[in-house]
């Protein structure tokens, strides 16, 4: 998928971010899956609007506005904006935090199409309630997107690699197996 925007809109985009990871090391959790999947889209936001070649213009009045885009992957910004939407109540967030977070909510909605509109919720509801049972820094520690072997992230962000993070042990009490 792609996500596009002018360079204030990528920025923007790009602070909401820099919130949560501000958070996540003030927990001193630099290494977690978490912060690494934060960072990783963060470099994609910042590179797309840095490397100064717009992907389409549109000229407004007697302005002209350069969009600048960058390739994601579907499950990447739904993981974004549940993970956001829980970690919210924890940040000073302001008007334009807020819609960049129903923006990637959108975004991951649009991008699912009907039959993964289940899987949507079941991943946001696990994610939800992974949250509520583990308690903020928990969560961060035991948060998994990564394979055990390596660091770099696959292409996609597998449902499989989610439900087995996010699987029921005891009745409602979602942890890491």
């Amino acid at each position: 998928m792609q996500i596009m925007g002018d360079a204030l809109d990528l920025a923007a985009l790009q602070k909401t971010l820099y919130k949560v990871t501000s958070l996540i090391a003030g927990y001193k959790l630099e290494d977690s899956d978490l912060f690494l999947l934060l960072t990783h889209f963060s470099q994609k936001t910042e590179s797309a609007w840095l490397a100064g070649s717009p992907g389409r213009n549109s000229v407004y009045g007697k302005a002209e506005v350069n969009y600048y885009s960058f390739e994601t992957s579907p499950m990447e910004v739904l993981v974004l904006s549940s993970v956001l939407r829980e970690l919210s109540p924890f940040l000073m967030i302001n008007e334009l935090d807020e819609v960049n977070i129903y923006l990637l909510e959108h975004l991951a909605k649009r991008a699912r199409s009907n039959t993964d509109k289940k899987e949507l919720e079941t991943i946001k509801e696990r994610i939800r309630q992974s949250m509520e049972s583990s308690g903020i820094k928990r969560f961060i520690q035991d948060f998994r997107c990564y394979s055990q072997n390596t660091q770099e992230q696959s292409e996609e962000i597998s449902l499989k690699t989610m439900t087995g993070y996010l699987i029921p042990l005891i009745a409602g009490l979602f942890v890491r197996i």
